[in-house]
């Protein structure tokens, strides 16, 4: 009879529990308890409301890597991704208001309508340094001209909403989504392949167009995600990223290095019931980072739980027979 697999004990259930509580920013703690405890949505909608700004996008360090108040794409995306996950309807004014200012940020490049992750002006505050922008240009060669990231998993998320916006207009940035993804992504493309991943098993985006994504990224990842515990420590393409459940149609191929991943995301958890980013800001604004890094710890202490509990390893889920 094979062993069962590990999964988390009721003891660092209850640390990461209490972190997130205790510790964690409000929207994480409000997510855990819509996801756990049965508590109230807007409970969600209301601490996920203090990131916005009156141009209806998000900014205000939403995501920890950007210090700066302004909206951007990079805050009003994690936005979305939360509002995805909770399905909310067309009509609520989180949703029309991000869509809307989302769709002002449109800009043509090359010949195709992509999303620049930040304003100019956020250079001003800090961040981490992948989000410098010192030289012209300098973001949009960092993230390949922004044709797969951040549009893949925007244009992914927006198919559930498909009326926000005017008609062509979806249609249009998936092709251009599509066919980018299928000119290859660099193997190193950690939030590419990521995003790519949501494209690619989103149920709403068009069969069509998701299907040779998906056989791409079918492909490929078995080599390029991160196998060994020590590539899993560091700042990598983790498989967990590319199939966070089950039922992912990425699962399947990456089944072996999944079982890793989970291994090692129980074994990291550390003594306060946190798991801490894999990455630093190395020497730049410090001070910032030390913010930055604690509400990382309250991000990714609710994925882990989250993760875990997909992936049928968290205290809810009776042992094996």
């Amino acid at each position: 009879m094979p062993r069962p697999a590990a999964r988390l004990s009721p003891e660092a259930f209850h640390r990461a529990r209490a972190y997130l509580l205790e510790q964690g920013r409000s929207l994480e703690a409000a997510r855990f308890r819509h996801a756990f405890e049965e508590g109230d949505a807007a409970d969600v909608l209301l601490a996920l409301r203090a990131y916005r700004n009156p141009d209806g996008g998000f900014g205000q360090a939403l995501e920890p890597d950007c210090r700066a108040p302004h909206s951007s794409v990079l805050a009003t995306a994690q936005a979305l991704r939360i509002l995805h996950v909770l399905d909310v309807p067309a009509e609520d004014t989180l949703l029309t208001g991000a869509v809307t200012w989302l769709r002002a940020q449109l800009q043509l490049s090359d010949g195709e309508t992509v999303w620049s992750f930040l304003p100019p002006e956020a250079d001003a505050f800090p961040h981490a340094p992948w989000w410098n922008q010192t030289e012209e240009g300098e973001l949009a060669r960092t993230f390949g001209g922004f044709r797969v990231n951040p549009r893949a998993a925007l244009v992914a998320w927006l198919w559930r909403w498909p009326q926000l916006l005017p008609e062509g207009q979806l249609a249009l940035l998936t092709v251009e989504t599509r066919d980018a993804v299928l000119e290859g992504l660099e193997p190193g493309d950690v939030n590419g392949h990521e995003a790519a991943a949501v494209f690619a098993q989103a149920a709403e985006v068009p069969a069509l167009h998701r299907a040779p994504v998906l056989d791409y990224l079918d492909e490929v990842l078995p080599d390029r995600v991160a196998h060994t515990a020590r590539a899993l420590g560091e700042y990598g393409l983790n498989p967990l990223l590319c199939a966070p459940t089950p039922a992912a149609p990425l699962a399947p191929p990456l089944a072996t290095p999944i079982a890793a991943a989970l291994t090692h995301l129980l074994a990291s958890q550390e003594e306060d019931g946190s798991w801490a980013p894999n990455w630093s800001w190395g020497t730049q604004f410090p001070d910032a980072w030390a913010q930055a890094e604690r509400e990382w710890r309250s991000v990714r202490t609710l994925e882990a739980l989250l993760t875990l509990r997909a992936w049928g390893r968290d205290v809810s889920v009776p042992p094996s027979a």
